[in-house]
């Protein structure tokens, strides 16, 4: 993945360049803005940037894997996504839901 080729204190830089440059954007960014705090260890942006995927696209499926894997809870929409769709999709991630939501 571009994170382990990048990451580094020779490079790493040029992801903070990615992240930011307007020719990637939307949820593919957002998502790897989260991953790239998850690395560096900044573990109070992650849950945010990673509902933001979801509140917009509740079935990404990265994104999805994603929260599963920080614990981050689950916008509604993306609850219900994986709700309806666990039973017949075993291979969906499941992630607590947002009870704030």
């Amino acid at each position: 993945m571009l994170l382990d080729r990048l990451e580094g204190p020779e490079t790493g830089h040029l992801l903070d360049k990615l992240v930011a440059h307007p020719a990637l954007a939307g949820p593919e960014r957002t998502l790897l803005a989260a991953r790239l705090a998850q690395r560096r260890g900044d573990q109070d942006q992650v849950p945010a940037l990673v509902r933001e995927v979801l509140e917009e696209l509740p079935g990404h499926r990265a994104a999805l894997a994603f929260a599963a894997e920080t614990g981050t809870p689950l916008p509604a929409k993306a609850a219900r996504f994986v709700a309806e769709r666990s039973e017949w999709d075993p291979t969906l991630p499941s992630a607590p839901a947002d009870t704030a939501t």
